[in-house]
């Protein structure tokens, strides 16, 4: 194939700038570029080890390390080298510029790790997990990233694929031969496909986990006029975003931050404080709020301690808990004297008492499991649509296993095969590949 070369490390002025290139002539191109103080050139140097030298191209010059992998052990499976220059912007463009004109292209989009997929080095969905780990915003999403790439979706699955095809293959070899081996074919494809169809639901029951793992919980900061609302989101998120005073109507549209608790990003949304309002703005506002508790996965629902409970804030608790929302109440200005009954978590967002036991429960309200125990968790849409297809497709086999001929048992078990493939890029076509890959940064 071509060679390729990318900047690896985000443009900006840093301590280091790596431009890589990926193909036949990667370990050719870098030579005429890269001068190392003790060898004659850096293919003359061990494979895998850095080397010091000068790199002389585009009309500059850079004291930098190089580095070569030789096919096949590199990301790609092909001759893979690095430069790692000093991280100017105009530096390393220059370098990248230097490496196109001795040969290269300018790689595509996730272009290196499309190579690595083609060459057979990762799975599909390995391949996922490193874009996964790239754009992760939290520990467990990062985790969870690191499970997808390292194989840990795609073993299961080639599993599952694997005694599927073997079962395939007896039930095929039983159309030849049906008086001999029919029903033993038909025995052990009802084995199999039960076992594919227990492993699919336990790997569907996690998708809802894995989404909240990959994307974060949205957090709706819902309640009354001068509650503490802003506070309470200054506190969680450790900042003085929200404008916070004493009048009321302060806060008229909603902002956002993400936090990370017990490993899992919060994505926190300040509101408006609901009450009746003849404001145009401040109503549009209210509105608002009330959509943002909607869509959100939590609400947390803060009053005020020191106030009686109003009318108003029991008739929105009444509509949030009507709209069957996960809810946690949240009893602000703990600090003051008491006056409200209401129960909940009591927090003082002055003082910042009970502002973790609030991180924790949000997190304990929409997570049921150890996310953290190391078991797979699906945490892709389109993996999750890959899996619901193959249940169908085992689920209609095995109703018709003996009550259908064999041939229509056939067709559903490869349907299931196939749909299995599009998650480790056995079956999947070229368009979903490309999109997939295209969703990569340059570099990588």
């Amino acid at each position: 194939m071509d060679t390729i070369a990318a900047i690896s490390t985000p443009l900006g002025s840093g301590a280091v700038g790596i431009v890589r290139l990926s193909g036949d002539k990667a370990l050719e191109i870098v030579d005429m570029l890269f001068r190392p103080y003790k060898a004659s050139k850096l293919t003359d140097a061990a494979s895998n080890t850095m080397c010091l030298g000068e790199l002389s191209c585009s009309g500059i010059s850079d004291r930098c390390l190089a580095v070569y992998f030789a096919a096949p052990n590199s990301y790609t499976g092909e001759n893979v080298a690095e430069l790692h220059c000093h991280g100017g912007v105009s530096l390393v463009k220059r370098v990248l510029d230097g490496c196109v004109r001795a040969g290269a292209r300018a790689a595509e989009r996730g272009e290196f790790t499309k190579r690595a997929f083609l060459n057979g080095k990762l799975a599909l969905s390995d391949a996922e997990g490193v874009a996964d780990m790239i754009n992760a915003d939290s520990a467990a999403a990062i985790n969870a990233g690191y499970r997808l790439a390292t194989g840990r979706t795609s073993t299961v699955v080639k599993e599952m694929q694997a005694k599927l095809l073997d079962s395939i293959s007896y039930m095929e070899a039983s159309l030849d031969y049906p008086e001999e081996m029919e029903d033993e074919s038909k025995q052990d494809a009802i084995h199999t496909l039960r076992a594919c169809a227990d492993k699919l639901t336990a790997l569907l029951a996690t998708c809802n986990t894995g989404r909240y793992v990959k994307d974060g919980i949205k957090v709706a900061i819902i309640g009354s006029t001068n509650v503490g609302k802003s506070s309470l989101f200054n506190a969680l998120t450790q900042s003085d975003r929200a404008i916070v005073t004493d009048i009321a109507g302060t806060t008229r549209d909603s902002i956002d931050e993400v936090i990370e608790a017990e490993g899992i990003a919060l994505r926190l949304i300040d509101t408006a404080g609901i009450r009746d309002s003849d404001d145009k703005v401040e109503s549009a506002g209210i509105e608002r709020s009330r959509r943002l508790a909607s869509g959100s996965d939590l609400v947390l629902f803060v009053t005020d301690a020191s106030r009686e409970i109003t009318i108003e804030e029991e008739e929105l608790l009444r509509q949030l808990n009507d709209g069957k929302k996960r809810i946690i109440t949240v009893v602000n200005k703990c600090d003051l004297p008491r006056k409200n009954a209401l129960k909940g978590i009591e927090i003082s967002a002055k003082t910042l008492q009970g502002i973790d036991s609030v991180k924790k429960a949000a997190v304990d309200a929409v997570l049921d499991s150890n996310i953290d125990a190391g078991a797979e968790v699906i945490t892709s849409q389109r993996h999750k649509d890959a899996l619901e297809r193959a249940a169908g497709s085992i689920a209609s086999a095995i109703d018709n296993l003996n009550c259908a001929p064999s041939e229509c048992t056939l067709l559903d078990m490869r349907a299931a095969y196939r749909a299995l493939g599009e998650i480790t890029g056995d079956t999947a076509d070229e368009k979903i590949i490309d999109n997939i890959f295209q969703k990569f940064c340059l570099g990588k």
